[in-house]
């Protein structure tokens, strides 16, 4: 028997579990593993075939690997299965570092070159071969299994058939390391080129399996748990990038262990879900803006700041002593202007007594004289409506009492002209009444002792200049029109007129389409300014009064000043330290910062994994195989047990 066949042998019990393994792992995975792509020079590539390629190949190779209990391998031998379609002969090469092959189809023999493995077959529809080969070729992976009883570090050796709390790491290495260059769109819609280092996608499945009449107080996580009569199998799924670590622990006694079996496929673990990011982009432009916002309270924070730090308010102090005196002067005007109105209120008295006088006279004889008066023209000219003042009103007052004493000037020169030609009574006694009206109203305009009128509304009118610009022109004229008797036979009528517009000067009214305010207005607002003036006196004594804090308030404003650049860029307030404004704004743009680093991240992630997606696909062979042929690839590392009775 060759050699090869000989070797072959102790391994052919554990090649059928290792397959039972492996298609289990095929299951859970979702099929049939791939294979990854490595930087060139890496990871093994095709080779050439020559002969007729009037067939297809598929070369699915498993390698097998044997080791001690530490992790270190012994033997590496690789199952390879040839499957061809078609129709034709010729040679193929099988193509790798080979240092041993055996054929394991009767009807077949390899020609082992330096190159590889080459056969003469003939193909009529599908044929398959298989053969073993040895290699000294650098695996993909490595493993290292660490053994600890009761916390001290162990050799197998010194495990066996001992007791205690024993806990096995093993971990995986992956050491095929790749570099691509890739190009992605970051958050910001820029293209960029980035590197990315990482290691093949290798899907590293760790079988432990362990007896439960040796172990209890099993503490694991495993992926997978199968029970076989007494023995429970661990499987753990591992995915090193570089490297991972599994650990059970459990109590023993008595320890023997199982064969830890490790099977490699060029598979992605899995693929991460990337549309969280669709959300969060929608957060980026939330976080932008709410920056952009803080930004703009802290520049309303330090044009605030900013106002109160320039102001000089060391004049607030002696404000209360301003408030003072602005209340001594408005105390000085209510009495002025009460006075004003006591004084408008006698010459309101006086005017009653002008016009009852003129209406409690009969003149209805005077209407039947030849010369009686034909008409008696009269209205009353329009002032500015006291937009000026009670000074424009009075005269207004002054121009009307003129305006009626001219008229009755005028009148009095008739009934003198008819005294002469026919003195009677009655013209005699019209003549006199007039002349007395003349000095009554004289007395009104300008004042006169003897009517006991020290003053008139010429006077009260130059008393009121000060608070007001003057009062308009009250009086429109009366016009007399006098010729003979036609004249006069209007004269009653002449003097209701004279009566209702002195009625007018005392109550107000409308003459000529304006309204004319009176002398009793004047006198209600005369007094309405005073209690206006009282009361504002007395608002100004109570804010006088409370004034006093005025003299703190430059340090209250220095208090805020501080308080609003604490609030913009930071500081302590009562004992406590508050962060800034600026500090929001600065977090904020810190946060969407980063979260769009992280979003360009998750795309440049998007275009790794689909770099390990086509590196997968492309990892089909360990050795090598045929030119044109497709591949699949797998490996299974077992790993020595631990028997009691080898102590």
């Amino acid at each position: 028997m060759p050699e090869a066949t000989s070797r072959l042998r102790p391994i052919a019990a554990w090649v059928v579990l290792a397959a039972m393994v492996i298609a289990v792992i095929a299951l859970i995975a979702g099929g049939n593993p791939l294979s990854v792509t490595a930087t060139e020079g890496s990871v093994p590539t095709a080779s050439t075939t020559s002969g007729t390629s009037a067939f297809s190949v598929h070369d699915e190779e498993t390698v097998y690997v044997t080791g001690d209990p530490n992790g270190k391998p012994r033997d590496v031998v690789v199952i390879d299965w040839l499957k061809l379609t078609g129709s034709g002969s010729g040679e193929i090469l099988d193509p790798g570092p080979v240092t041993a092959a055996e054929s394991l189809t009767d009807d077949l023999e390899p020609q082992l070159t330096g190159d590889g493995v080459r056969w003469e077959l003939s193909v009529d529809g599908a044929r398959d071969f298989f053969y073993r080969a040895e290699t000294d070729k650098q695996l993909p992976v490595e493993v290292d299994i660490v053994y600890t009883l009761d916390g001290v570090k162990s050799s197998p050796e010194e495990l066996a058939g001992a007791s205690g709390r024993l806990r096995i790491d093993v971990t995986v290495r992956n050491l095929i390391e790749l570099e691509r260059t890739l190009d992605y769109e970051g958050i910001d819609g820029i293209l960029r080129s980035r590197e990315a280092t990482y290691s093949a996608p290798l899907l590293a499945p760790v079988k432990i399996d362990v007896d439960g009449r040796i172990f209890t107080n099993i503490e694991a996580d495993p992926e997978i748990r199968n029970i076989t009569g007494s023995v429970v199998s661990h499987t753990f799924m591992t995915f090193p990038q570089p490297e991972q670590t599994v650990t059970i622990e459990m109590d023993g006694s008595g320890i023997e262990l199982e064969p830890i079996v490790v099977s490699v496929f060029p598979k992605l673990a899995g693929s991460p879900d990337f549309s969280v990011t669709d959300g969060l982009a929608e957060l980026y432009d939330g976080l932008q803006g709410l920056e952009q916002l803080s930004r703009g309270h802290e520049q309303v924070l330090a044009a605030l700041a900013g106002g109160l730090g320039g102001a000089d308010l060391s004049e607030l102090a002696g404000a209360g002593e301003g408030f003072g005196q602005l209340q001594a002067g408005l105390v000085q005007l209510e009495t002025g202007a009460t006075d004003l109105g006591r004084l408008t209120e006698g010459q309101i008295a006086y005017l009653d007594g002008i016009i009852a006088g003129l209406r409690s006279q009969n003149y209805s004889a005077i209407a039947s004289l030849p010369g009686a008066l034909d008409t008696l023209a009269g209205g009353i000219g329009a002032t500015k409506d006291g937009v000026d003042g009670l000074v424009a009103l009075l005269d207004g007052q002054v121009q009307m009492l003129d305006a009626v004493s001219a008229s009755n000037a005028g009148l009095l020169a008739t009934a003198s002209t008819l005294v002469s030609a026919s003195p009677d009574a009655t013209t005699t006694a019209l003549a006199a009444g007039l002349a007395q009206q003349q000095m009554m109203l004289a007395a009104l305009r300008d004042g006169d002792p003897v009517f006991m009128l020290p003053l008139g509304i010429a006077d009260t009118r130059d008393s009121l200049e000060q608070i007001s610009d003057g009062l308009g022109q009250t009086l429109g004229g009366l016009q007399a029109i006098a010729a003979g008797s036609a004249p006069l036979a209007g004269l009653p009528a002449g003097f209701e007129s004279i009566a209702s517009a002195l009625t007018v000067l005392r109550d107000g009214g409308t003459v000529q389409g304006h309204v004319l305010p009176g002398l009793v207005t004047s006198r209600d607002g005369l007094y309405g300014i005073g209690d206006g003036l009282e009361a504002a006196g007395e608002g100004v004594g109570e804010a006088a009064e409370g004034l006093g804090g005025l003299a703190e308030l430059s340090d209250l404003l220095g208090d805020l000043h501080a308080t609003l650049l604490a609030l913009k860029q930071g500081g302590t307030l009562g004992g406590a330290y508050l962060p800034g404004v600026d500090t929001t704004a600065e977090a904020l743009g810190t946060a969407a910062s980063g979260l769009g680093d992280g979003l360009s991240d998750a795309e440049f992630g998007k275009k790794v994994i689909a770099a390990m997606e086509d590196d997968v696909t492309a990892y089909d062979t360990f050795l090598g195989k045929p030119e044109g042929a497709t591949g699949d690839v797998r490996f299974v590392f077992r790993f020595d047990g631990i028997e009691a009775a080898a102590k």
